[in-house]
């Protein structure tokens, strides 16, 4: 799906179209497919899909807007909310020991744009998630740990080394990219952050800091990327692609000045590039939305700054151009650019028309100008074979490279959905090889992908010491080849452990028989499943494209996936993941489906299903009778439509939820603060009540509404925007409302003004002694054992695992406690809930300590935290699986307060270790794990 960006303010409303991100696993036999035959919103005739569902369940209702940094604001406000490690439970009261399960993918890499090897050591890799974070290996990608922080942004766009002797010690990564959806809110940066030791600690530069406002704030929420001048052995130049403008530093990020474009007025460009030659010499480039400064931009030394654009473009639209220097030639440079109604005219697999420009620029002499300067026009040598997706395509600038190999002027690299390989330059059609992204000649729906590869691409890089072996990032981690001049590319993934993956949804086998049984839908990835505990067990994919919402009957005799758009599809999967049969089961006259559209099954009787399409729902009643006959349309078979489902104009089906006890009973949430209770929902004749309250904000989109399995009474709707009260509960079926958001809201007592988070999620889970109340939301997974009007207290959970990392969605089980946990960037987690949660320290640990770890499991370090109430002897010891103490790290008088300390991996093997930290008599021993 096509790539587009929106403009709103001087900023923010930005997001983009979700690329159709197929993958197959390299042991896949059986993958769902689905055609395009459905009408959606922001579908076939809408390309801004996903941008648009996410703006519709996160802008604040008044402006129709994201608000300007709320990414920043609400993580500096839950900083200040209380928090209660899920890990840290264990040693309190033995009824309510819960630990915190971290279930993966292990083997699935999610969208990668940063990526880097230390020149120093090129076994020390970094790759940076869209909204994964920070990823660092040390043995040139086999296994990886997480560098930077959760409470750090999430969202890497580039990372670069200060190359010169001396400073080699130096890292930069940029912040903030307009792809990444939630409306632009999650994708916006903190600018960029600067390591001195090797890229092990990471802190942010002030001067490019939304936490340290100033004049040019905005730019810094988009920066593209980070690149060092190595010519400079004086000053520490460091110049930056942003929003707006490119801006350069000569004392290593301390200070920034604009050198090309502008924040202000009609002089601002959307999307920037920047790169360096060894010998200073700056390239740039400015989308055409700049007036004064639109187009390519070259400045040396001894130069200013001068426009050596293409003449073809002087008039011309052109977007996203990005720049690739021949480093066995620095006079030769590559552009590639998405240029509207200019150079090669391809298409996608819908047929939708894209332009794009590939020109190599040689430098002969002066500025570069006229005569100093000669243009070759390559675009159309671009590849299109007029297949659906052999083409091609940068999804209108989503996914653009153009890299020349370092021993050889004539290899070149470009990449868009598919990386393509030119032997002579890409002066002819006739030597270009497709060595990644969709496997060549591949038709919808029958489709494969390059084998250990992944469609959109983001980034190569090239071992220092062996150019032929190369990495690639894209939309589905990061891959190496140790050929890239090889007539075939075998590239090996290196995913295991890199585990950023973006989950829309998660469900579970709901059955009396409790199972390890997990499945969930992925952006860009599709639909995945998993029957183990073993963090480090492979996942197996069970449907492709955007997975959307998931399903799974009672005993798990049949699963059910679906992807972007109300696509949906009923499946048989054996033990190891392998789909044996499938059919296609969205309803036949279906339309208007969200971009990630829910469905549901009834918790009494699995052989009904509920799904929304626009003001409508439709219920099949025998699911079970449909046969799995791989067929790809949809049907009619079992459907009905709900009569009068939704009749206020304007709204939009966005919620649902069944009840368990009693039975019959269907909740249903719109994007316009609506919701129903529809009775007998399984008979011909449901009887539906309009149950809204006037407290509900007019423009509130419901994104969830949690019913008690005990008591369908009980119900919490969750209202995802931000700016308005988010969460409200109903003791009796909706006749009467509280606010309980409490603390999650900055302004509790009010309408939900200030800067406190988006809630996404909420769930009510039944246990011995109460109910436990959870909620997903944009800064991380939050609990409670008591709903007190707006004073009811939210506690984070899980700080350092989930931290703040966004939670789309919960499931749960009554039979047994268990509690999934899709986390949009960081994959799944897993725990049990079968007591009401500590709420205090005191309650978690008998101690008067706290103690928490991080990452764990680790291929290299842990940081060990824990907080004192008091001063006290403490000692921390390390002992193996055995019982023997292999280190000891204090022993000393400490006073109250925080501490941290470092734990290396130093030399020891692989496995369980055991951190005992003793006080007062007392002691508290935590598991941590080597991989």
């Amino acid at each position: 799906m096509k790539k587009k960006y929106l403009f709103a303010s001087v900023l923010i409303l930005i997001g983009a179209c979700t690329a159709i991100g197929y993958y197959k696993h390299e042991y896949k036999k059986h993958i769902i497919l689905f055609d395009d035959a459905a009408e959606a919103i922001g579908g076939d005739d809408d390309i801004e899909a996903r941008t648009n569902w996410e703006l519709a369940r996160l802008a604040d209702p008044a402006t129709g807007k994201i608000p300007d940094h709320i990414r920043q604001l609400e993580l500096a406000y839950a900083a200040g909310l209380p928090k209660l490690e899920f890990t840290s439970f264990a040693g309190a009261r033995s009824a309510s020991s819960i630990s915190i399960d971290r279930r993966g993918p292990w083997n699935v890499g999610g969208r990668t744009r940063a990526l880097a090897i230390d020149i120093t050591n090129e076994n020390i890799v970094f790759a940076g998630s869209a909204s994964g974070g920070l990823w660092r290996s040390t043995d040139g990608g086999v296994t990886w740990s997480r560098i930077s922080r959760l409470t750090d942004n999430e969202s890497i766009t580039s990372i670069t080394q200060d190359k010169r002797s001396g400073h080699t010690n130096t890292w930069y990564y940029s912040t903030g990219e307009p792809y990444i959806g939630y409306g632009g809110t999650f994708g916006l940066g903190n600018g960029i952050y600067k390591s001195t030791d090797g890229g092990l600690t990471w802190n942010f530069l002030p001067a490019t800091s939304s936490n340290s406002p100033q004049s040019f704030d905005n730019v810094w929420d988009l920066t593209y990327k980070v690149i060092c001048d190595q010519s400079d052995t004086v000053n520490d130049v460091v110049y930056a692609a942003c929003f707006g403008s490119i801006f350069k530093s000569t004392n290593g990020g301390a200070t920034w000045a604009s050198v090309r474009g502008s924040v202000s007025g009609n002089n601002f460009a959307f999307f920037t590039d920047v790169d360096v030659t060894t010998t200073g010499v700056v390239y740039g480039t400015l989308t055409s939305e700049s007036n004064l400064y639109k187009g390519i931009w070259r400045k040396s030394a001894s130069t200013t700054w001068t426009n050596i654009t293409p003449l073809v473009w002087t008039d011309s639209t052109f977007n996203r151009v990005v720049i690739g220097i021949n480093p066995s030639n620095e006079n030769e440079v590559y552009f590639l650019g998405e240029t509207p109604n200019i150079g090669k005219a391809t298409t996608n697999y819908k047929g939708d028309v894209e332009w794009n420009s590939l020109w190599k620029y040689t430098y002969i002499s002066g500025n570069g100008t006229g005569a100093g300067g000669l243009w070759t026009d390559l675009s159309p040598n671009i590849p299109f074979d007029s297949s659906q997706l052999g083409n091609f395509n940068s999804q209108g600038g989503y996914d653009l490279i153009v890299k020349v190999h370092p021993d050889s002027s004539n290899i070149v690299f470009i990449g868009g959905t598919n990386l393509f390989r030119s032997t002579d330059g890409f002066t002819t059609t006739n030597n270009t090889t497709t060595i990644g992204g969709y496997a060549p000649g591949s038709t919808i729906p029958f489709y494969s992908v390059y084998p250990n590869h992944h469609p959109d691409q983001h980034n190569l890089t090239f071992l220092p010491s062996n150019h032929d072996i190369m990495f690639s990032s894209c939309d589905g981690g990061v891959n190496k080849t140790l050929n890239n001049r090889a007539s075939t590319i075998v590239w090996n993934s290196l995913n295991e452990g890199y585990v950023t993956t973006q989950f829309y949804s998660v469900a579970m086998d709901h059955g009396s028989t409790p199972n390890n049984i997990l499945i969930g839908g992925l952006q860009d990835n599709g639909c995945w499943f998993t029957n183990n505990t073993n963090y480090t067990t492979p996942w197996s994919m069970i449907g492709n494209s955007d997975g959307a919402f998931t399903a799974i009957d009672n005993g798990h005799a049949n699963y059910y996936v679906s992807r972007q758009e109300g696509r949906m599809a009923k499946a048989t999967v054996d033990v190891n993941g392998n789909v044996t049969a499938y059919r296609r089961i969205d309803p036949l006259g279906g339309s208007n489906y969200l971009f990630v559209n829910p469905f549901i099954l009834d918790p009494n009787n699995n052989n009904i299903m509920y799904v929304a399409s626009g003001n409508r729902v439709w219920r099949n009643d025998s699911l079970t009778s449909i046969p799995l006959n791989g067929q790809w349309d949809s049907i009619s078979m079992g459907w009905f439509q709900m009569p009068d489902t939704v009749p206020y104009a304007g709204n939009v089906v966005t919620a649902l939820a069944a009840s368990k006890t009693p039975a019959n009973r269907l909740y249903i949430g719109t994007n316009k603060k609506i919701i129903y209770r529809v009775d007998n929902a399984n008979t011909s004749t449901p009887v539906t009540t309009d149950i809204s309250d006037t407290m509900f904000d007019s423009g509130g989109y419901i994104n969830c509404i949690a019913v008690d399995p005990n008591n369908a009474d009980h119900i919490v709707v969750v209202l995802s925007n931000y700016k308005i009260y988010s969460l409200f509960y109903s003791s009796d079926g909706g006749v009467n409302w509280t606010k309980v958001a409490g603390n999650l809201e900055e302004n509790s007592n009010t309408t939900g003004l200030g800067n406190g988070p988006s809630v996404l999620w909420a769930s009510i889970i039944p246990v011995s002694t109460g109910t436990v109340y959870l909620a997903g939301t944009s800064v991380g997974l939050f609990g409670t054992n008591t709903l007190n009007g707006t004073s009811t207290v939210w506690t984070q959970l899980a700080p350092n695992e989930i931290g703040n990392m966004i939670v789309n969605m919960m499931d749960y089980r009554t039979s047994d406690g268990l509690v999934a946990i899709a986390t949009y960037g960081a994959g799944i987690f897993s725990t049990t809930i079968t007591d009401s949660i500590p709420t205090n320290l005191a309650e978690v640990n008998p101690l008067s300590f706290n103690i928490s770890t991080y990452p764990n499991p680790s291929s290299e370090k842990v940081t060990i935290q824990f907080y004192s109430t008091e001063r006290q002897n403490i000692s921390l010891n390390v002992y193996d699986a055995n019982g023997n103490l292999v280190e000891s790290i204090i022993n000393e008088e400490m006073k109250q307060g925080h501490q941290e300390y470092i734990l290396e991996r130093k030399n020891r093997a692989a496995g369980i270790y055991f951190i005992q930290l003793k006080a007062s008599g007392k002691s508290y021993t935590k598991k941590i794990v080597f991989v």
